[in-house]
């Protein structure tokens, strides 16, 4: 997980201070606590056996309502650790090890879901639909000049901005079966299980057209975006093998876009 403040950091983890004792935010590099908060508990220091999963380190003391967990994260580029302790585990069962994956799994500032998801979850997506009749649709979003618009009007801005597209794609696809990821940076995977191409196609045109319309406010003037996107259907006869091969295509139609003007959908 990359934050690029403290405050971008202690924002993403307020859902967790129901399930946690103490939530503590460590840097690593200079061996000083960066935040923590608390709770009164009586909590013990214990010797402790450490289990991995994923990135995270569940740490589990011979005292056993508590568990510990250690998440390594990065706050503008500085290595830091985020550490969780909950006092009884048992009385919130699999909630704490949900909100856990959900932490992992979550871009912190849109609130789509990350990179470390589209690794995950897009590889079995595609082996559903390798192993049966139906359609995976794939749209691959940028957004037009964005750099400029962060370099006009500040990173503030451009993550406010970034947020509202980001909610944008969450209406459009709320009653669809499928999910949306910010890639990186301001590009955007939209996967959508059992939609066929000429369905997709009427959605990505949703959201080109949604984005266009939609105004920006800031202190003067209003600003007004386009997005390009790319849209790939794949299916059980498909000569498409791999996530890598899949990204590289979208990415051949996302060029495509932009070289023909912008503000398009390549199929």
């Amino acid at each position: 997980m990359n934050y690029k403040n403290l405050n971008q950091a202690i924002a993403s983890l307020q859902m967790l201070h129901n399930f946690y004792s103490t939530i503590r935010i460590y840097d690593t590099g200079y061996n000083r606590i960066l935040y923590e908060n608390k709770k009164s508990n009586g909590l013990k220091e214990a010797a402790e056996t450490t289990l991995f999963f994923q990135e995270a380190a569940f740490c589990i003391p011979k005292q056993k309502d508590t568990l510990e967990i250690y998440i390594p994260l990065s706050i503008n580029g500085q290595p830091c650790r985020l550490e969780l302790i909950q006092r009884n585990k048992k009385e919130y069962g699999d909630d704490v090890l949900h909100s856990m994956q959900e932490l992992i799994i979550t871009d912190s500032l849109t609130n789509l879901y990350n990179r470390r998801f589209i690794d995950e979850q897009l590889p079995k997506d595609l082996e559903k639909t390798y192993q049966s009749n139906n359609p995976l649709s794939l749209i691959y979003i940028d957004i037009d000049y964005f750099k400029e618009i962060n370099d006009h009007y500040g990173h503030i801005i451009g993550d406010l901005i970034l947020k509202e597209i980001a909610s944008t794609f969450l209406q459009i696809l709320w009653r669809k079966n499928g999910w949306a990821a910010r890639y990186g940076g301001d590009e955007f995977l939209l996967c959508l299980p059992g939609i066929s191409r000429k369905s997709s196609i009427k959605i990505a045109n949703r959201i080109r057209l949604a984005v266009e319309e939609k105004t920006f406010y800031s202190v003067n003037p209003v600003i007004k975006i386009t997005c390009s996107l790319g849209l790939l259907t794949v299916h059980k006869s498909s000569n498409v093998h791999t996530v890598n091969e899949v990204i590289e295509l979208l990415d051949r139609k996302l060029y495509q876009a932009k070289k023909e003007g912008r503000n398009k959908v390549i199929l």
